[in-house]
């Protein structure tokens, strides 16, 4: 009886064995990594055409426009306005004839306020976000 119950346990065994071998391979697999969120691809398209989100850290509409796109809007180019602010790059603001916040650059065009991932994907020429 105990030969049989340790036989059993044995082959129980070595098919969890075998099943975390699998499992382990398939997790290093990049087969099965998430892809980037629609959010980070539209981050990486803003980046890559040289966009640019103008603001100010006190300002409520630029933290509402960088909660659009959640984990990935510290990945976006912002240009600190506030004369004050960390990295502040207050003179090319006032270079570029930024008046509002947010104020987007996007092919050479400034878009003052906050705009939806919708229209960025349309003012910057990439496919709109899939409905869900």
């Amino acid at each position: 009886m105990i030969q049989v119950l340790t036989e059993g346990l044995y082959a129980h065994l070595t098919g969890l064995a075998a099943l975390a071998t699998v499992l382990a391979a398939c997790a290093s697999s990049s087969a099965i990594s998430p892809s980037p969120s629609y959010e980070a691809q539209l981050v990486e398209h803003l980046n890559q055409t040289n966009s640019v989100m103008y603001g100010a850290y006190w300002c409520p509409h630029c933290a509402d426009q960088k909660a659009l796109f959640k984990e990935a809007a510290s990945q976006l180019t912002y240009v600190e306005c506030a004369a004050d602010g960390q990295n502040s790059q207050f003179q090319l603001c006032q270079d570029q004839g930024i008046k509002g916040y947010p104020t987007w650059e996007i092919g050479g065009q400034l878009y003052p306020g906050v705009k939806s991932l919708e229209e960025l994907s349309r003012l910057s020429n990439y496919p709109s976000p899939p409905t869900p």
